[in-house]
């Protein structure tokens, strides 16, 4: 290993690591898989490893023909030995992550457990309020209104099987119990190393939609059942601080999902697809709530004969249990432990084949529990197991998560002109469909269906139908365009017999301006409104993050979000209509990732009547909710920031000054313009299928879901958003999350006094501050010089070059507008670790970079054997994983 930095080289990945117990980490483990490589494959390929390193280092320095030498010594390569290097490097990030992330986890156990003030926590947020000058009174109709839903979604590009998440967990935690010199002869480390290495990455065949359920269901049962009452408690003790008076509410905190319901493009999320994730989700929570009740079982064992129990106990226990077989025997064995009778009576239910208990019986029951505690000398008990099992009864359930449903409007449309007989439907008027939808609902037609479109929808209805209400979230309409796509589904639904809200999905920019209109039109529609009547009049808004900056760009479609907040926020409060914004947002700045609770305070309005929704997408749920102390510091920055949010959006706000708002506006139309030149350039689209690996990961077994939406001829329009910022992530180009901000930036800071105005904003406007730091984030993951080296696969040197040079004009122009906005010297200079994480990972990526380019090149030269072809796509899913864990980021 060369001295000067080696997979072991005591320099740091990340700035934070200055500290010696972190640097010593990274050493020792960067050995540890130096010593495997060598065992396993030879020292010859560990000095491949080196070679490769050391030249893209030299390259960075800005030695070019270190640059030339890399690639040559990559194309020199075969299959087999670019899958090793390839191997060293992505499990080298692997590594690293881990301990980075257990660095970050001691700091917070130490914090958490020395009582330590943590920044964007829930004791902060209930502290601030309390400074605010918020009353008892007030603080209570707040939390009585909290609802934060968190909804999981699969992911067509998360790189990481559950396979992998188990050993890396695995693996965790082992470091997490082994210190100072015992890590580095540590057996077990090098073991799970050496299991590592020799596990695939790709998977045999592409996961089916029951495979990622289980992916998302792993979550659950790793933490988010163990950092629920941890969460609840903290907020007890918050406000027993600051607000003695005012209870903490139950199930403010739950949890939705799509896999199993998202049939927008997945041609495989079918009605059974979607009986069987409901029972999967079902089956977790009854073996979670029984493991529950025998804890609290074995916690409350309190005898009558030393305390009594309030009467209502026993009615409950006969109430629940009299028809049960057990009874008698568990009557008999615990006549004088009323307690444990009540809870071995839910577990017999909720053990029976079916489960019979309900959740309202549960819940009840343990409401009856927690009342007698409280009245007795054991009331100190009611704080203990019992309150952790009542909090995961409020926000689990019976079902673990509110399954949604999604479908295209398109689709709906199809399904109409079978149902109703009417071949000339998508001709009609907007007008025209309103009326014959509700005449329709009035009285459904007994025609029978024959169109596949309609029978896959009322199939989709007819596997929820026999859910319990509590297992079914909403029903989401994607391209929501007009009042007609929301009576389709309320049509559908008065078929089916089924009731689920119905929530449009607003996307594209001119479905985000003419969203209030749309929004007016269906409150003021008579049939519409009935049916929101019979649902307490709450409507879901769906706001779509990733499709927007598709169509439009980071600028305008950030701007377009922001205004559609405010517009739809105000009807709905015009209608007096309840209003939850539901927010899909990805992990990649590109697609409204970020800070979480950065992101909602900055415009907390759609927060008016205290409930959000936010996606959780496939890509982001290994990074956050993998590890019980990274969950918990997730979710309580984003409660801190709902809870911040909502007050603030009830308090009567200072209107955002006018000039801004123009400035803003003017900016997003000059972004879209620069953006849409270059996407709708006739030739864009070969650059892109050419300069990105867009291809190959459509390929790739990432996702139940197909990258295009339809088959066909590929346009960038029926591409979805995922694998488009992907792609870009993949090849450094990072271009969705960046470009036309530049020309945006620069046509309002040539107005005269511009520049002055918009560091201004910068300074005092947190929207627009938090949408410059998030973009300096994106610029620099940006590179160039890699950019050039994918940009080599186009075949058209002419069309290479006009587009790159678009490309690289517009990010220095962004770069420089965003740091004269900013007011600083270089990019991230406010987050220096940050800077210097991403400085000292890119000499790891490069090479990543080099070889999946060189293997996208032999595939697509038609030239390998079909053997030859199915090693090379190893190396390019493998470098995939790589180049996302050393980035951090997928789509």
């Amino acid at each position: 290993m060369a001295a000067d930095r080696s997979l072991h080289d005591t320099t740091p990945i990340h700035a934070l690591n200055e500290l010696p117990q972190l640097q010593t980490e990274v050493r020792t483990l960067g050995r540890l898989l130096g010593d495997v490589i060598t065992r396993l494959e030879g020292r010859a390929t560990f000095r491949l490893v080196e070679e490769l390193r050391l030249l893209a280092k030299e390259s960075r320095a800005g030695k070019t023909v270190a640059a030339q030498k890399l690639a040559a010594r990559v194309r020199r390569l075969t299959a087999a030995e670019a899958l090793n290097q390839a191997m060293a490097f992505t499990l080298f990030f692997e590594l690293v992550n881990l301990a980075e992330e257990n660095f970050r986890v001691r700091i917070l156990r130490a914090r958490r457990a020395g009582g330590q003030w943590r920044k964007e926590s829930i004791a902060a947020a209930v502290t601030a309020l309390k400074h605010s000058g918020v009353s008892a009174e007030e603080m209570q109709r707040q939390l009585d209104q909290l609802s934060i839903e968190l909804v999981f979604t699969a992911h067509p590009t998360e790189a990481k099987r559950r396979t992998l998440l188990t050993k890396l967990a695995t693996l965790s935690e082992v470091l997490r119990r082994t210190s100072g010199e015992a890590l580095g002869r540590s057996a077990e480390i090098e073991r799970e190393i050496v299991s590592l290495w020799l596990t695939e990455r790709g998977r045999p065949k592409p996961p089916t939609v029951t495979d990622e359920a289980r992916t998302g269901l792993w979550y659950f049962e790793r933490t988010l059942y163990h950092v629920l009452p941890d969460l609840q408690r903290e907020l007890r003790e918050a406000l027993a601080r600051h607000y003695p008076a005012v209870r903490a509410p139950l199930g403010w905190l739950r949890f939705g999902s799509w896999i199993g319901g998202d049939r927008d493009g997945n041609p495989f999320v079918t009605g059974e697809v979607t009986r069987e994730v409901l029972r999967m989700e079902r089956e977790l929570a009854l073996t979670a709530m029984g493991r529950g009740l025998q804890r609290l079982a074995w916690s409350l064992t309190l005898s009558s004969l030393r305390e009594p129990a309030h009467p209502a106990l026993a009615r409950a226990a006969r109430r629940l249990g009299a028809k049960l077989r057990e009874w008698p025997e568990l009557q008999a064995r615990h006549q004088f432990e009323p307690y444990r009778l009540l809870i071995y009576v839910l577990r017999a239910r909720l053990r029976g084949a079916p489960s019979s208990l309900t959740e309202d019986e549960l819940r009840g029951a343990l409401e009856e529990i927690d009342r007698s505690l409280r009245r007795s000398r054991a009331a100190l008990l009611a704080d203990g197991a019992l309150s952790d099992t009542r909090s995961r009864a409020a926000t689990f359930g019976l079902h673990t998560a509110r399954l949604d449903v999604r479908q295209h409007s398109a689709v709906h449309a199809r399904a109409m002109a079978d149902l109703l007989g009417r071949s000339d439907y998508a001709e009609l008027s907007e007008g025209e469909k309103c009326r014959l939808l509700a005449a329709a609902i009035r009285r459904p037609p007994s025609r029978r269906s024959r169109d596949e479109d309609a029978r896959a929808a009322l199939e989709s209805l007819a596997a929820v139908r026999s859910a319990p209400r509590e297992a079914v979230g909403i029903y989401i309409v994607s391209m929501t365009a007009d009042v007609s796509d929301l009576l389709e589904v309320v049509f559908l639904q008065t078929v089916a017999g089924t009731h689920m809200p119905v929530a449009p999905l607003f996307e594209t920019l001119a479905d985000l301006q003419h969203a209030p209109d749309v929004l007016g039109r269906l409150f003021r529609d008579p049939t519409y409104r009935r049916w929101l009547k019979g649902r307490g009049n709450h409507q879901h808004v769906m706001l779509g993050y990733s499709d927007s900056n598709k169509d439009a760009g980071l600028l305008a479609a950030t701007w377009a979000l922001h205004e559609a907040q405010e517009s739809v926020t105000r009807v709905t409060q015009e209608h007096g209509v309840r209003l939850t914004i539901f927010h899909g947002r990805g992990g990649s700045i590109a697609r409204g990732g970020g800070p979480a609770a950065k992101a909602v305070l900055a415009q907390p309005v759609g927060l008016r009547d205290g409930g959000i929704r936010i996606t959780e997408q496939g890509e982001v749920l290994s990074t956050r909710y993998h590890d019980i102390d990274i969950a918990h510091r997730v979710l309580e920055q984003m409660t801190y920031g709902v809870l911040l949010g909502a007050h603030e959006a009830r308090r009567r706000r200072r209107a955002l000054n006018p000039a801004w708002r123009r400035t803003m506006t003017a900016m997003s139309e000059r972004s879209t313009e620069t953006y849409r030149e270059l996407v709708h350039d006739p030739e864009f689209l070969t650059f892109w299928q050419q300069a990105t690996p867009i291809d190959e990961i459509s390929e790739l077994k990432l996702g139940s879901r197909p990258s295009y939406r339809k088959e066909g001829p590929r346009t960038l329009a029926d591409l979805r958003a995922i694998p488009w910022v992907f792609s870009w992530m993949q090849s450094r180009f990072n271009l969705p999350g960046w470009f036309g901000l530049g020309s945006g930036l620069e046509s309002a800071a040539r107005e005269p006094g511009g520049l002055e105005q918009l560091r201004t904003m910068y300074r005092d406007w947190m929207f627009f501050r938090l949408l410059i730091d998030n973009t300096q984030l994106t610029l620099g993951k940006a590179d160039l010089g890699i950019t050039r080296v994918y940009a080599s696969l186009v075949e058209d040197a002419a069309l290479r070059e006009r587009i790159f040079a678009r490309i690289a004009d517009e990010l220095h122009r962004t770069e420089k507008w965003v740091l004269a906005v900013s007011g600083q010297q270089q990019l991230l200079d406010a987050e220096p670790v940050l800077a210097n994480s991403i400085k000292l990972r890119n000499p790891y990526i490069d090479p990543l970079n080099y070889l999946q380019v060189e293997m996208i090149r032999r595939l697509r030269s038609g030239k390998l054997s079909e053997s030859a072809r199915r090693e090379t796509k190893r190396v390019i899913e493998l470098t995939v994983s790589g180049i996302a864990a050393g980035l951090k980021n997928t789509g």
